[in-house]
């Protein structure tokens, strides 16, 4: 059947036949969609600036990979990553912006090491503040990971949690749509990324943001063996085997910055679709 095989061979990938793996984390339980299209009433910086703020986790550049040049993704994820610029190497892209190597271990919105107060100040390896980081990029949407600093920095739940609100009130300011992340489990104190997740979902429903359940994907594929899979083996980092895909649930099951990258481009697709150009 030649023709058949023809049909099959050009541009049907699983994600453009509708059958891409389902998001596994939790989901919010509330109307961020319009609370979000509220708050960009007043926007006035640079559509499409989409910044991740965060550590190394974020800096790393297999973090971005799957929105730069990721495998099979979808129509719909393709319009998404040219909307924020995902695959220009210039300030014009926040996604660069993430990822640009500077010579002190960070780039120009995240850093190595960097704790959530550290971040609001700025100085980490001349990290610029917060304030300066926005006032410079004028951002659109913020996506922000920061936490497992402050859990080996012993930093209380309660303090993360302050310090996150503070964070993303700060965002909210300026009319940027914050994007919290939940943090990864981490094998020094599993527990206290929970205890840190509980704020930060706190967050999210106070001021009705949209979340990336981080944490919840990796736990909902690997509950138990999530160390030496998802994460790497130094216990903080996620793993960093085929960060561009194809997203497939096996592939997403193997590794961390897959599913990391898979699942920001996801929710930035439903913000794209549900608050910068609703139908």
């Amino acid at each position: 059947m030649p023709g058949l095989a023809i049909v099959m061979g050009v541009g049907f990938t699983m994600a453009s036949m509708g059958r891409e793996p389902a998001a596994k984390g939790k989901t919010e339980s509330h109307d961020w969609p319009t609370a979000m299209r509220e708050l960009v009433k007043g926007f006035n910086g640079n559509p499409g600036m989409v910044v991740r703020l965060g550590d190394s986790i974020t800096y790393a550049n297999p973090g971005s990979a799957y929105l730069r040049y990721g495998k099979d993704r979808s129509p719909g994820q393709l319009a998404a990553c040219r909307w924020m610029k995902a695959d220009i190497k210039g300030k014009e892209s926040g996604i660069w912006l993430s990822y640009s190597d500077q010579p002190t271990g960070r780039s120009h919105t995240a850093a190595s090491g960097v704790t959530s107060g550290g971040f609001i100040k700025g100085g980490k390896g001349g990290l610029a503040s917060l304030t300066d980081i926005l006032e410079s990029h004028r951002p659109q949407v913020a996506c922000v990971l920061l936490g497992t600093n402050d859990i080996t920095a012993g930093v209380s739940a309660d303090q993360y949690g302050k310090n996150m609100d503070e964070l993303v009130t700060r965002l909210m300011a300026g009319r940027t749509i914050p994007v919290i992340v939940t943090v990864p489990p981490i094998a020094r104190s599993p527990e206290m990324a929970v205890a840190f997740n509980e704020r930060l979902w706190s967050i999210a429903l106070r001021h009705k943001l949209p979340v990336i359940d981080y944490h919840g994907e990796i736990m909902a594929r690997r509950p138990t063996d999530w160390k030496g899979t998802l994460i790497s083996q130094d216990g903080v980092h996620p793993s960093a085997l085929h960060p561009a895909g194809p997203a497939t649930e096996e592939n997403l099951g193997k590794c961390g910055y897959l599913l990391l990258g898979w699942a920001t481009l996801n929710k930035l697709v439903e913000i794209k679709e549900k608050v910068i150009d609703p139908r």
